[in-house]
Formats: C-alpha cells, sequence, structure tokens
C-alpha cells in the first residue's frame, strides 16, 4: 500500500510539473519568427518584468547568435517593422545568466552599430543561461530577455 501511494503521488507530481514550470521571458509570449533566423521575445521597461505576461510591450528584440559567440539584437515595433533606435544611447549591458549552480553571471557590453545591438559573448559560459538586454531608450530602461540559451 505504502508503494502504492508513494508511486501515486509522485505520478501526480510529475503531472503537475508543466503547469509549475517557469514561462520563459518577461513579458507577453509572442509567436513571430526572426527576420535573421534569431528567436524573438518581447521588449518592456525593465521595471515591469516581474509581471511577466501583464508586462506592456513596447518593442520586439531578435536575437542572433553566432557560433563564435557574436550576438546581435535586433529592434522592431510590434508589427515586426525595424525601430530607428539611432537616438537611443548607443551603449547597452547584455548579462547572461548561468544555471549551474555555482556559476556567475557575466555581464558584457553591446553597441548599437545603426541596424543591431552587437556584442560579444564572454568566453567559458556555463550552459544553459538566460541572456538579458538592458537599453535605454527616452529615459527609461527596456529589457529583453532570452532563457534558456545553449
Amino acid at each position: 500500500m505504502k508503494i502504492f501511494k508513494s508511486l501515486l503521488i509522485s505520478t501526480l507530481l510529475v503531472a503537475a510539473m508543466p503547469a509549475l514550470a517557469h514561462d520563459e521571458g518577461h513579458g507577453p509570449k509572442l509567436t513571430d519568427s526572426g527576420k535573421f533566423g534569431g528567436l524573438v521575445r518581447a521588449v518592456v521597461e525593465k521595471k515591469e518584468a516581474n509581471l511577466g505576461p501583464k508586462a506592456k510591450l513596447h518593442y520586439k528584440a531578435e536575437l542572433v547568435r553566432s557560433s563564435a559567440g557574436k550576438v546581435q539584437l535586433y529592434v522592431y515595433d510590434s508589427e515586426m517593422k525595424p525601430v530607428d533606435a539611432a537616438a537611443w544611447e548607443k551603449k547597452a549591458k547584455a548579462t547572461a545568466y548561468p544555471h549551474k549552480k555555482g556559476s556567475k553571471s557575466q555581464s558584457f557590453d553591446v553597441t548599437f552599430d545603426g541596424k543591431a545591438f552587437v556584442g560579444q559573448m564572454p568566453e567559458g559560459l556555463g550552459k544553459p543561461f538566460d541572456l538579458d538586454f538592458v537599453f535605454s531608450e527616452k529615459g527609461r530602461e527596456l529589457l529583453a530577455a532570452f532563457d534558456n540559451q545553449d
């Protein structure tokens, strides 16, 4: 009987895991495809990131990564048309948060090159990791979060 109860409880817990899982990203869930083959996520105000899907969508961002560690972040409006970010601050900060216990987060700069924010990932980063981009536009901090990167 104890074995049956243990098996039943284990089965119920495993079945409930998807319902308890963290929804990737911060902001509304998007279904858009990237124009350069990358991942598309919501861009929200950093201070609203904890609202999850209820955070207001300001822009969309596409992350394109090369095997050599180069990252490019393209910014689009809600209809996936490129945003002219020339008036924004040219430098932004990206931070990689490894999931591996004991690993430390690593930050690096990305610079706007006229089309995208471009930077180089740090070497030796544990995988998988979350990658957050924080940039400034009109006096507000915006966040694009890409979870579970490998």
